[in-house]
């Protein structure tokens, strides 16, 4: 009998050493909880994140019932606050220029914000991110640093994958770097993504080039085709005038005469002005319209380059009214 009142006691004994303990973990997770919030207030986020951590640890530790209100409170509260400083921390690392250390606490803030059902914070971390992503490429891209840059776009891409910016930002730096496969790969997937705008005339700036080269070793049916490729992307007049003198080459009058007089019309005072209607009569006078080439003709007459040729014409074979 004398054993059993013993062991009763310590029993006894234990649980009231045990329940003053629960106590004592209460008191300190408030007190972590004090020290974060102080923390907190003096910008050490750091500092802060651990005592908050610290304090929900030892408070989810705690059943409901040795919590208490107070201690139900301060659970709530450490959870809904924990996700907030990471994307305030997040939010200073990246103004101070630290890009992945604020992208590290960024993705930890949209962590712990699902983990702890904290709304809004995932949702502007997702859109935070490619922010800061693209500002850094860009920037890259700027100082002329080219693989970088398109490393950087890429890394965009990866977050957000719809990002027609990044795209053409990217293809802006494959033509910087002469691939002109690269380039057109990105403008092409910025227009499937809606961008309107600088893609297509990125895309159209391409085949202007790929035809003024072909200008140069007379390949009038390259200089046709990607002239014409050039102004679907964005009709230029540089594009109509490529157009025309290609397919004057090619006997392709109809448009020819087009192309020409829309390189006219948008650039009435063009330095090639009567080179250009020099082609025009040209093209006239293969269709058999006699009116319209003498039209041209006549507007050469004074002109040091055309003025025999056009007098010949006027004169001797066409007898131009």
């Amino acid at each position: 009998m004398k054993r059993i009142r013993t062991f009763l006691a310590v029993c006894l004994l234990s649980l009231f050493a045990f329940t003053n303990l629960q106590g004592q973990d209460l008191q300190t997770a408030t007190e972590l909880y004090n020290s974060g919030a102080k923390a907190l207030s003096e910008n050490n986020y750091s500092g802060a994140i651990d005592s908050f951590n610290k304090a929900l640890t030892m408070l989810e530790s705690l059943s409901e019932e040795d919590r208490g209100e107070d201690g139900m409170a301060l659970l709530k509260e450490a959870k809904a606050i924990i996700p907030q400083i990471h994307l305030r921390f997040g939010k200073e690392l990246a103004t101070s220029g630290s890009l992945d250390n604020a992208i590290s606490q960024l993705k930890i803030a949209a962590q712990t914000a699902k983990k702890y059902a904290v709304e809004g914070v995932e949702e502007e971390v997702k859109d935070l991110i490619p922010q800061l992503l693209l500002v850094n490429a860009s920037n890259l891209l700027n100082e002329g640093k080219l693989p970088e840059a398109i490393a950087g776009f890429k890394k965009v891409i990866a977050e957000q994958p719809d990002n027609s910016d990044a795209y053409v930002r990217m293809g802006v730096a494959e033509v910087r770097l002469n691939n002109e496969a690269g380039a057109i790969a990105a403008f092409t997937k910025a227009m499937e993504l809606g961008e309107s705008d600088m893609a297509p005339k990125q895309l159209s700036n391409i085949f202007l080039k790929r035809s003024a080269a072909a200008v140069r070793t007379k390949n009038w049916t390259e200089v046709y085709n990607t002239a014409k490729k050039a102004n679907e992307y964005n009709v230029s007049s540089t594009g109509s005038k490529l157009i025309g003198l290609s397919s004057l080459q090619l006997k392709k009058y109809d448009e020819a005469i087009d192309a020409l007089e829309a390189y006219l019309a948008a650039e009435p005072a063009a330095t090639d002005k009567n080179n250009i209607m020099y082609n025009l009569a040209v093209a006239f006078e293969a269709k058999g319209n006699n009116a319209k080439a003498c039209g041209y003709y006549k507007q050469l007459l004074n002109d040091p380059t055309y003025k025999q040729m056009a007098e010949y014409k006027v004169k001797t074979q066409l007898k131009c009214n």
